[in-house]
């Protein structure tokens, strides 16, 4: 459900901010507990939106904030008007946190280590039955009608294995396309015995403005369209699929960790 009006007011007073999404899911999120170790594996609006705090990206001007600037030098010196001094965006490299269940409050941000083993795809796309399914949103904001942003998950588990993926996706328009993915994957076959339980992350962020050059038309932007790129970029996925097409291009970010339980 939406935040209530006291959850809002507790987010802002705990983030030292005015500023939240304008649609913020503040009970949806995962908990998966590995019993043997107590240790957990969360993802949560809040802490997100602790990670868009303590990481803060430029603000970014929408393509109307730039025309009217370069008309109106002269009156802002008058006026002194100041720029936003906040990333409205809501941006955030969260990717996940960790605790033991005898300390909620004590992430163990050095739990996850780097690794050259990714997930095993091939398991991944196996044909087998789906135990559970869930998709949720965590927040989303339509960014004052100049674009739109989200960060959802979605949770499968197989017989074999579960899989999480959470995505940040955001689109200004006429400006920029952003996608960051956080996957989380288990193959239960890898248990047994005394053999450790092994939970693989791959993190990938990307980027790419919509503005107009040679290589944005190259790769299908098709420069300043008309529509700021709502139609080839609606949604997360569209997004998604465009960076998976021109890979490596658009990468900005990638890193591999595993958390062994």
């Amino acid at each position: 459900s939406i935040a209530s009006a006291e959850t809002l007011d507790r987010y802002e007073l705990q983030l030292q901010t005015k500023h939240l999404p304008e649609l913020l899911f503040s009970d949806a999120g995962i908990d998966l507990k590995h019993v043997a170790s107590q240790v957990h594996i969360c993802f949560t609006a809040f802490e997100a939106l602790k990670d868009w705090k303590r990481h803060p990206l430029p603000p970014i001007q929408v393509q109307v904030s730039q025309d009217w600037q370069k008309s109106r030098l002269q009156d802002i010196h008058d006026l002194g008007v100041k720029p936003l001094d906040y990333d409205w965006t809501f941006t955030s490299p969260y990717a996940g946190h960790v605790f033991h269940e005898s300390n909620p409050d004590q992430p163990l941000d050095g739990a996850w280590r780097d690794t050259q083993m990714g997930i095993d795809r091939e398991l991944l796309m196996r044909r087998e039955p789906i135990l559970f399914y869930d998709e949720l949103d965590l927040y989303e904001s339509e960014l004052d009608d100049h674009g739109m942003c989200t960060l959802s998950i979605k949770l499968r588990v197989m017989p074999s294995c579960f899989y999480i993926l959470m995505r940040y996706w955001l689109r200004v328009d006429h400006v920029l396309i952003r996608c960051y993915d956080t996957r989380v994957f288990c193959a239960f076959g890898e248990q047994g015995g005394d053999k450790p339980t092994r939970v693989v992350r791959e993190v990938k962020h990307c980027e790419m403005s919509l503005a107009a050059s040679p290589q944005a038309a190259r790769m299908g932007m098709g420069g300043p369209a008309a529509d700021g790129g709502v139609k080839n970029h609606s949604n997360g996925d569209q997004t998604a699929q465009f960076f998976e097409s021109i890979a490596p291009n658009g990468m900005t970010f990638f890193k591999l960790q595993e958390l062994v339980l």
